[in-house]
């Protein structure tokens, strides 16, 4: 449902805040709907003549969710601070004396406010208000579109299955990872650019605590294939691959090149605008094993079940953040590591089959942080896209692509006027 501009005449808006009801003219407010339905531009209002009676129009029910996600609601008289978003599949007005339901009356809750535009009189309005997540609040400031199910999104669950690739349909999808809920890009998206400084990013997905999950996509322009998607130099994962412990992110090779690139062309000038807690899932849980392999969980996960997660398995042990934060193991002096494979198969990847037409696919074999198992008491390998797009593994001693992962603040400013296309990205405001 698509809200429309409402009419400067005959235009009436009910502010329900603490200190009671309002009634007032309203002179402009431009509505768009996308997602839950959120209000993207500014809304001013002045004083004016009421031309309806009091009695003519009520607030008859107002809900409000006590759990983000669980739908369950408690009734209250006065709307509650905190960030919400209208439910618009539940909230509805009732106009005229035969009740007639009318869902496309804009309804709005702003700072502890709650408006309505009506222009009729003996209206009744029945309103939920849903508790929105960080990730939704990042989303609807980038104005993206959210799909379902529907357009060929996977299931919201912690693991849906996912047995198909996805190349053509450029989509943003829900998911849940350790924060919450995550939104994530699957396909062949045109709106997920990011620029910073000198450097263009794709959003792999916005985080459970509304961080925004960015990897590297070019220098001085924006760039979908070859090694200008990527560091100027190759790398092996670790050096050496005769024991598991070289599948871990710990002292590995490639995160002393990843940590030198950071220093070198981020730590002074965006530093600030990292977040450092969400971390980097370097899952290095044992999982089946199969005569002289050991295999590692992500490879259960998407070799053999399909079924990948943004939930990082013992995340004390296995999440990489940086010290000082809340969550993980906080071994990382700089905000900066890998894709995992999951992440990648979300996207659009499957396990041995190859896909030129998803984003992540640059036409290079590089590295994930996801290892897929120990064999032979000899050799650690870990999780690649190919350069077919397929998900593949190599010995972690064979060198291969890196293209750095970051993670940006959850209220990092961008500059007006960006789209998220290769052209007009979203510009960080530094």
């Amino acid at each position: 449902m698509k809200m429309k501009k409402i009419k400067k005449t005959n235009t009436m808006k009910i502010v329900l805040g603490l200190s009671g009801i309002i009634f007032v003219i309203l002179v402009a407010v431009t509505l768009s709907s996308r997602a839950k339905y959120r209000v993207t531009e500014s809304i001013q209002i002045v004083n004016g003549t009421v031309t309806y009676k009091p009695a003519d129009l009520a607030l008859v029910s107002l809900n409000v969710e006590e759990t983000a996600g669980t739908g369950n609601y408690i009734k209250t008289k006065v709307p509650p601070t905190g960030n919400y978003n209208i439910n618009t599949t539940r909230s509805y007005c009732t106009v005229g004396n035969n009740g007639t339901q009318l869902k496309t009356i804009p309804i709005e809750y702003k700072d502890g406010k709650l408006y309505i535009g009506i222009n009729d009189t003996n209206t009744k309005c029945y309103v939920w208000l849903d508790i929105s997540s960080p990730a939704e609040d990042v989303v609807d400031k980038l104005g993206i579109t959210v799909n379902s199910v529907s357009d060929g999104c996977p299931a919201y669950e912690e693991a849906p299955s996912i047995t198909s690739i996805e190349d053509r349909k450029s989509l943003l999808c829900k998911g849940i990872d350790d924060f919450g809920d995550t939104y994530y890009f699957r396909g062949n998206p045109t709106n997920n650019w990011v620029k910073i400084g000198k450097f263009y990013w794709r959003i792999i997905r916005i985080n459970g605590n509304g961080s925004i999950r960015l990897i590297l996509s070019g220098y001085n322009e924006a760039k979908t294939t070859g090694t200008g998607t990527q560091l100027g130099s190759t790398s092996a994962y670790n050096n050496l691959a005769d024991s598991s412990q070289y599948v871990k992110y710990d002292n590995s090779t490639i995160k002393g090149v990843l940590d030198n690139w950071y220093n070198t062309n981020l730590k002074s000038t965006y530093g600030s605008i990292m977040d450092g807690n969400v971390g980097f899932c370097n899952d290095a849980d044992n999982g089946s094993t199969s005569g002289s392999y050991q295999f590692f969980k992500p490879y259960d996960r998407i070799a053999t079940n399909k079924k990948p997660t943004f939930k990082c398995g013992t995340p004390i042990t296995n999440l990489y953040t940086t010290s000082g934060g809340t969550k993980g193991n906080q071994k990382l002096a700089n905000p900066i590591g890998l894709i995992t494979v999951d992440e990648a198969s979300f996207a659009g990847g499957i396990y041995s089959t190859a896909n030129s037409g998803y984003y992540l696919n640059n036409g290079q074999d590089y590295w994930t942080m996801s290892p897929t198992d120990f064999y032979g008491s000899s050799t650690a390998v870990g999780f690649l896209v190919n350069d077919t797009g397929l998900l593949g593994n190599n010995h972690v001693n064979i060198t291969r692509g890196v293209r750095p992962v970051i993670n940006l603040k959850a209220d990092t400013q961008f500059k007006p006027g960006g789209d998220g296309s290769s052209t007009n990205p979203y510009e960080v405001a530094i």
